[in-house]
């Protein structure tokens, strides 16, 4: 449980009611909405895949896996996501792990999938199947999976040697050295999920499980 249930905070009608808000004020298509987020916003975009997957058809979630309380959570639509994590991130490792506060007794809380365990969660729920495709170079690998329902997908990518950091984003100098601060200037993040989701913005009655 986040700090924001505990208070009573609802972050996801918070979210739906932004959607909704932009859709009647800027002409948007809100069930065409694509969260992303890192670290934090990215356990927030799981979530929202999870529990507004009608207006989301992809998220991205950079340096964020899927938080294990919401393991159970059975989502009315499949939602296509793209998992981008970096194999030298001392917060969020890239093997999942517990959040860095614990409990009032300090017990360990807030624990977190990896990111080859939270893209095989999602392939599951998306009902993703036959071939995928692999791509490496050598800074990182792509694992793109088969067709899911309504033509949904899931990416992992690895960055190799990422901290937790947005990759195509320059490290200001005076975080050098600072650990998890190291980043990639393979691909611009942003651009990548939006080539990712653009041809995935699918209808909601397309992703109707």
């Amino acid at each position: 449980m986040t700090l924001a249930d505990e208070a009573g905070v609802d972050d996801v009608a918070f979210l739906r009611a932004v959607i909704e808000w932009s859709a009647e004020r800027y002409e948007t298509v809100a069930e065409r909405s694509i969260v992303a987020g890192i670290s934090n916003g990215a356990f927030m975009a799981h979530r929202a895949g999870l529990e507004i997957g009608d207006l989301v058809p992809v998220f991205a979630a950079v340096a964020g896996g899927l938080p294990a309380d919401l393991a159970g959570v059975e989502p009315t639509h499949a939602v296509s996501g793209i998992l981008i994590n970096g194999d030298g991130d001392p917060w969020v490792p890239i093997e999942g792990g517990h959040s860095r506060h614990r409990g009032p007794d300090g017990e360990l809380r807030g624990r977190t999938y990896g990111l080859t365990e939270s893209g095989q969660h999602w392939r599951e729920l998306n009902g993703c199947t036959g071939a995928g495709e692999t791509i490496r170079t050598d800074q990182s690998e792509r694992e793109l999976s088969g067709l899911g329902t309504g033509g949904t997908r899931v990416l992992e990518w690895t960055v190799f040697g990422g901290g937790h950091t947005w990759p195509g984003v320059v490290i200001p100098a005076e975080h050098a050295g600072v650990p998890g601060a190291n980043s990639t200037m393979e691909f611009d993040g942003a651009e990548e999920i939006w080539r990712f989701a653009q041809p995935l913005l699918t209808s909601p009655e397309d992703r109707k499980l």
